[in-house]
């Protein structure tokens, strides 16, 4: 990997760079016009919140330069590892959680940086891990013994997040799967693994039903009878999501005009799509939804033009994850689904969240100059190319 100094060389493709740029932008604004809940609740400090974004936001923006930089196929060396570390970070969540009685651990405290969220860097290893994975088994992936082998390394990742969170692990399995589809898996095979998705989603309710404790699966449930059983008289969060929305309209009340973030919990966070909508109303909404389907669709067209099934999974994957994310966040956060306390990809207010999905940004952008570099060198031979071929002419020539 070289990097000259000077002049900054911006590669890859540009759409993928502008949206995440513009999504980045966006953040520091919405950011801070609804973090007054959490300020005022924790005695914080406004400013320096907000610097503190301006410092993620940056950071993970020079993160994106440099790893998109970093020739992507080296990650495929280092799978094992990756994917042995992951296993390593989440026991050691858990385990630290059970030692000292935290209810849902899902952070590390860690000196100078704070919290970190080891679910989100797994995410991203486990998508490679895979990616790696299907490129060198091909056609084998058919294989009974290989596929359930893959499953079953898939399964024991999402298996330790699971327990303190259900949507990540969700997330990065149904993320997973998609991959298994696109990599040629027998449908059979995939049907057996819903089957058993849905059989340990009832293993949990019934866990609950039973008086019995797994993880946090009385969560879980309470969560889904509130949302179902919703009373719209009643002040909580989905209808003060609602009420968010509903005031916002069409056109909304205008940037740092919210009322609703007062009143909503994590408003600068899980619920900051609600404060969007009410700032800046359903113009705003289509517009974000926009920028989210032009930036999957741009990751699509990037797998699809890779060079090697590696760089393919891995683009599709990690786009995966986002656009799944993304979704989830607005779903819950416009009141049509129970909470799942997921952020909003390069939106919502957060360090682990902004600087590892803006690593993955890099590895796309990164797979994509690389396509581009071998397409030129294709279609516009280097001077060493040229030379050479010319070379095995000349010599053809004299045994002639």
């Amino acid at each position: 990997m070289k990097l000259k100094l000077g002049k900054p060389q911006i590669k890859g493709d540009k759409v993928i760079w502008i949206v995440y740029l513009v999504l980045s932008v966006l953040s520091l604004i919405f950011v801070f016009s609804s973090m007054g809940k959490v300020v005022y609740h924790t005695n914080g400090d406004i400013t320096r919140m907000f610097i503190k974004q301006v410092g993620i936001i940056v950071g993970g923006i020079a993160l994106t330069y440099f790893v998109h930089h970093f020739k992507y196929t080296t990650y495929k060396r280092f799978k094992n590892t990756g994917y042995g570390f992951s296993l390593f970070l989440l026991s050691i969540t858990l385990l630290i959680g059970g030692l000292f009685g935290k209810a849902a651990n899902r952070w590390l405290e860690l000196p100078i940086i704070g919290q970190l969220q080891p679910s989100e860097i797994v995410k991203y290893i486990l998508i490679v891990y895979v990616a790696a994975e299907l490129s060198e088994l091909k056609s084998k992936i058919k294989d009974k013994v290989e596929f359930w082998k893959l499953v079953g390394k898939i399964v024991l990742v999402c298996g330790l997040i699971v327990l303190e969170n259900f949507s990540t692990a969700f997330i990065i399995f149904l993320a997973c799967f998609l991959l298994l589809f696109i990599g040629g898996a027998r449908f059979k095979y995939l049907l057996l693994i819903v089957s058993f998705g849905l059989l340990v989603v009832l293993g949990f309710a019934g866990a609950d039903a039973l008086g019995i404790e797994i993880g946090r699966n009385f969560t879980w449930v309470n969560r889904v009878e509130s949302f179902l059983n919703n009373d719209p008289n009643e002040a909580n969060q989905y209808n003060y999501a609602i009420m968010a929305i509903a005031t916002g309209g069409t056109m909304g009340v205008g940037i740092g005009n919210t009322v609703m973030a007062r009143f909503l919990s994590e408003s600068h966070n899980d619920f900051i799509f609600s404060v969007i909508l009410e700032q800046g109303g359903i113009f705003i909404c289509i517009l974000i939804l926009l920028a989210y389907f032009i930036l999957f669709y741009r990751c699509l067209l990037v797998s699809r033009e890779a060079k090697g099934l590696f760089g393919a999974y891995a683009a599709a994957g990690i786009s995966f994850v986002i656009i799944i994310q993304a979704l989830i966040n607005m779903i819950v956060a416009t009141g049509l689904s129970p909470i799942t306390g997921q952020t909003l990809p390069f939106l919502s207010y957060g360090g682990t969240s902004f600087l590892i999905s803006s690593f993955a940004i890099g590895i796309i952008l990164n797979i994509s100059a690389e396509s581009k570099k071998a397409i030129e060198e294709e279609q516009h031979p280097t001077t060493d190319v040229v030379e050479k071929n010319s070379e095995i002419d000349n010599t053809n020539n004299n045994e002639i």
